[in-house]
Parts: structure tokens; C-alpha cells; sequence
């Protein structure tokens, strides 16, 4: 099997090589890692998040730039294809790596995601799904707008058994280009995610597609969470190729999109500050894709639910 940390190292190499272009900086920390700022001091691009994005998958995947058309105008969206969503997704991208370290004296955490995962964190889900795998490289992306030290480096390098040197740290901020852009590349994991707390045997997920729309810069982290989030509830749509049991799919499926939630119908930002800014009251039914399309490969039906609410991401965006 091919190794997803080699083939992300492959595109953070593209990123580091064409740095200026892409508006990126390139740091190397005294242990010997490679950190790469995606827009903490530096502008960043689309490209970067695509690059970004694509290296948050393990390098597999075709994400391409496309349209969306919101209330009539045109908006830019990032579209996606997976031939291996489970592994690309659940494997690499989605952000369930909490690293603990020390510095300074402190104990310390930081939210990762990328294949970095699939050799140092400890999560079950990677095990119940099967998804290890050996790499003597590893890439770990960090959704934050601290700067990666030698303290983070060190204690990510020695969980995935790797040498400092072959470690690559990405980062970049909720309100940033990269940060707009990475995130709208998560809606098929968003899906895949919600299957699985939903008990769908998501072994049965052959291809997947995804568009989402690209949500506005924010001033402030705190508002661009807001849009970002957004971005996937109203306006995200998930194709799935699917090769299990029909029967179970009907039974729950129209619990697998935004509108499930009882949290449904505002945008994001209004959500959590009526929730005094605590996310555990935040029903989680609300972190779904907008719309999903499920077709089952064994009997050729296609299950729909969910749809697009551009009234709601005009109201989060244009204001």
C-alpha cells in the first residue's frame, strides 16, 4: 500500500519549492523540522489552500477550483474527488489528533490533522476503521495561528517513530485564504463522519464527491469560524458511491445532513454565542453536509436528502 504520509510529503515539497508564488513562508525549527506558515505572518493564496488540502488527505484526490452560484452571483467553490474517501479522510484529514507536549513548563495541546495521524495518534477510531499505516516521513497540518516550536516537533516526531528532520508541520488560521480553502475541502469527511456516528459500516464507501462554496475571509478567527462552519451546513453537497446494506441506509439517512439538527436555520456564529460560546451545547446533528446524495451500487438507487440555504449564507457573508 502506498504510504499517504510519503505522497503528502510530495505536495508540501511542491509548496515549500514554490513558496513566493504561493505566498507561503518556509521555517526550519533547531530540532531540524520543516514548518511551513500558510497565513499566520504571510497572505497565503487558493492555490496554498488547495495544495494545503491536498496534503491534509495524504496527496490523494483531485480538488479543483469551480462555481457556485449564490443568490444569482457567482461564487468560487472547491470541488473534490476520492477514490479512497474512507482512508483520505478518516485516515488523514479529518482533525482528530489532540497532541499533548510540554513548553515552557506548561502542558500543552494542539488539534492536528493530516496522515501524522495514522503513525502517533492514539484515537480508536483509527484502529476500529484500520487505518495505520509505517512511514519514516510524516505531515501533521495545525488549524491555528500559534507558531510551531521544537517542543510540538519533538513530541509529534517521537509518537509517528520518525526523525525530526522528516517531520513537516503545516499551519494556518481559521481567518486566512488557506483557512477558507481547507475547510470547504472537508465536506466529504463531514459526511463520512456524521455516517459514522450514525452506525453506518462505512467500509462500504467506495468514491465519494464534494463541492463547497469558498466562505469570505474574516476580520477575527472567531468570525470566520462562523463562515467556515457555514460554508458546510448551508451550503456543502456530498456525492457517495456506496456498496452497503440498503435497508440500514433508508432507515437513517435523512439524519445525515444539517437539517437533522434542532439547531438548524441560523447562521453558525449566531448558534454558538446563543450557546454562551460552549460547543458542547451545540447539538452535533448540526455538523453535517447541507445536501447528500448516497447511491447504492448493489441496487442502483440514489438516496437524497438535505438541501442548499443561500438565504442563510448570504446573511453570514454579505451580511
Amino acid at each position: 500500500m502506498n504510504s499517504l504520509n510519503e505522497g503528502s510529503a510530495t505536495v508540501v515539497e511542491t509548496m515549500i519549492a514554490d513558496a513566493e508564488r504561493l505566498g507561503l513562508g518556509v521555517h526550519r525549527l533547531e530540532c531540524g523540522t520543516t514548518w511551513i506558515d500558510c497565513g499566520i505572518e504571510v497572505s497565503g493564496s487558493f492555490e496554498a489552500g488547495r495544495l494545503y488540502a491536498l496534503a491534509c488527505l495524504g496527496g490523494e484526490g483531485d480538488l479543483a477550483f469551480s462555481e457556485f452560484d449564490l443568490q444569482g452571483s457567482p461564487w468560487p467553490a472547491l470541488s473534490l474527488t476520492l477514490s479512497s474517501p474512507l482512508k483520505s479522510c478518516m485516515g488523514c484529514q479529518y482533525a482528530g489528533w489532540e497532541v499533548k507536549y510540554a513548553s515552557e513548563g506548561k502542558s500543552r495541546r494542539a488539534l492536528g490533522s493530516g496522515p501524522a495521524r495514522m503513525l502517533g495518534s492514539s484515537e480508536a477510531l483509527l484502529d476500529r476503521l484500520n487505518l495505520r499505516e509505517r512511514s519514516s516521513r510524516a505531515v501533521l497540518a495545525l488549524e491555528t495561528r500559534k507558531k510551531p516550536g521544537d517542543e510540538l516537533a519533538l513530541a509529534v516526531a517521537e509518537r509517528c517513530s520518525v526523525v525530526p528532520e522528516e517531520l513537516f508541520l503545516l499551519a494556518a488560521p481559521t481567518a486566512s485564504l488557506v483557512g477558507s480553502v481547507q475547510i470547504a475541502a472537508r465536506i466529504v469527511e463531514t459526511g463520512i463522519h456524521k455516517m459514522i456516528e450514525e452506525g453506518l459500516p462505512v467500509g462500504g464507501l467506495l468514491s465519494a464527491w464534494g463541492r463547497c462554496p469558498l466562505p469570505p475571509v474574516a476580520a477575527d478567527d472567531l468570525t470566520a469560524m462562523g463562515r467556515t462552519n457555514d460554508a458546510v451546513l448551508y451550503g456543502g453537497t456530498a456525492w457517495y458511491a456506496f456498496g452497503g446494506d440498503d435497508a440500514l441506509l433508508a432507515s437513517l439517512f435523512d439524519r445525515l445532513v444539517s437539517a437533522s439538527s434542532g439547531d438548524y436555520g441560523r447562521p453558525f456564529l449566531e448558534i454558538f454565542q446563543a450557546g454562551g460560546g460552549d460547543f458542547y451545547k451545540i447539538d452535533p446533528a448540526l455538523f453535517s453536509p447541507a445536501e447528500v446524495f448516497v447511491n447504492s451500487v448493489a441496487t442502483g438507487r440514489t438516496f437524497h436528502a438535505g438541501r442548499r440555504r443561500d438565504d442563510l449564507l448570504a446573511r453570514s457573508w454579505l451580511g
